[in-house]
């Protein structure tokens, strides 16, 4: 069945291959591969390249130690060393979560294909392959702005969004809620705190238990009455994902897609981690139930 391209747009582009660590999982295969094939099924009309975001956007997130660290292309981590490219590549991942935030508010579904992810950087710290932390820039944006005034975030990255819940922890304006892998990378999310609640799902997971822990999940988004909704959706949930242990079938992302669908409340999707190469057929999935 061919997807269909009612209300949904794509932000992404070729420019998201610009840096490469050789042999690191974070490669840009992920996104080109995954427009490629995206680009086969949906019209041309779907797609729009991102434009980078402004430097006072970010810096309304992350301090300027780390913003001069990025820039130089520095060392963070193992996991999130500097690359030639990194800087422009990052700016460009945040810019296009401000416009998919932007035009969510339109009653468009937004998802944003771009790399790096960024749930895991903290104001202060990059971390997990990621440098700026997209959600919390394009929030920010949007509450500031008066766009939105309360807005939520369900993170269904495989892994917990340390980064995404320090930005939100404490400011009544936001709500962070995630399902997560715990015990996983990077060891945080075991307990709800706050306005950030954590659903911690043991290894092996299947949908049997996700989807019980997600219908728990938007009710407590329900609950908030959110003007704007942002999902950090990571594909390595999948079953056959290298990096972690959750048993999530091809079929189970459309069903997630569906579920979104029927939140009557603007949203827009960023793309996080998944690591297998299956990830253009899951990233499919996803956006036919959430658009079909």
């Amino acid at each position: 069945m061919t997807p269909s391209s009612h209300s949904l747009k794509v932000i992404s582009t070729t420019k998201a291959g610009q840096y490469d660590i050789p042999g690191h999982p974070e490669h840009p295969a992920r996104v080109l591969r995954s427009l490629e094939h995206l680009k086969t099924l949906w019209p041309a009309e779907t797609f729009a390249e991102p434009t980078a975001a402004p430097l006072e956007a970010i810096k309304a997130v992350h301090g300027e130690g780390l913003v001069h660290l990025v820039q130089e292309e520095g060392y963070f981590d193992p996991d999130t060393p500097g690359a030639p490219g990194i800087f422009p590549c990052s700016l460009l991942s945040a810019g296009s979560a401000l416009q998919a935030a932007e035009e969510s508010l339109k009653g468009t579904s937004v998802f944003s294909l771009m790399r790096p992810p960024g749930h895991h950087a903290t104001p202060q710290q990059a971390m997990g392959f990621c440098y700026f932390n997209s959600m919390a820039v394009a929030i920010q944006d949007i509450t500031r702005r008066g766009k939105a005034q309360r807005a939520a975030v369900l993170d269904l990255d495989c892994h917990h969004g340390n980064g995404t819940e320090d930005f939100c922890f404490g400011k009544e304006n936001f709500l962070y809620v995630s399902l997560h892998q715990f015990p996983a990378y990077p060891g945080t999310g075991r307990q709800s705190k706050g306005n950030c609640v954590n659903y911690p799902l043991a290894p092996g997971t299947e949908e049997g238990d996700y989807f019980p822990a997600l219908e728990g999940a938007l009710k407590k988004i329900g609950e908030f009455k959110p003007d704007l909704i942002g999902v950090s959706m990571g594909f390595d949930t999948y079953e056959k994902d290298p990096l972690t242990q959750f048993g999530l079938a091809k079929k189970d992302y459309r069903k997630i897609g569906q579920w979104l669908k029927a939140v009557k409340v603007p949203m827009f999707s960023l793309l996080e981690g998944g690591y297998h190469d299956d990830l253009p057929f899951l990233i499919e999935e996803f956006l036919a139930g959430w658009t079909s």
